[in-house]
């Protein structure tokens, strides 16, 4: 049986075998349930907004000048290929 205590404001420290069973990330949100007088801790389910960066890209991003230069190429790629038909 794995244990932890309670402080005098009502908080605990997740033991780390729990935080590595769970796959636990700082600052996740935890769900409770209540059965038969125990608790069920369960980790929320993660969303889109949680997975944010998590695809980050090893090339540095460029330099504003180089972003807008980039845009205007693509609209103009863009608006010759439709003038077209």
């Amino acid at each position: 049986m794995i244990k932890s205590t309670l402080t005098d404001k009502w908080q605990t420290t997740i033991p780390a075998e729990v935080r590595k069973a769970l796959h636990l990330k700082p600052r996740q949100l935890l769900l409770y349930e209540l059965v038969d007088g125990a608790v069920l801790v369960k980790p929320q389910p993660e969303t889109l907004k949680d997975l944010y960066g998590c695809l980050a890209n090893d090339k540095p991003s460029a330099s504003k000048s180089k972003e807008r230069e980039a845009v205007r190429q693509a609209r103009s790629a863009r608006y010759e290929c439709s003038s077209i038909f």
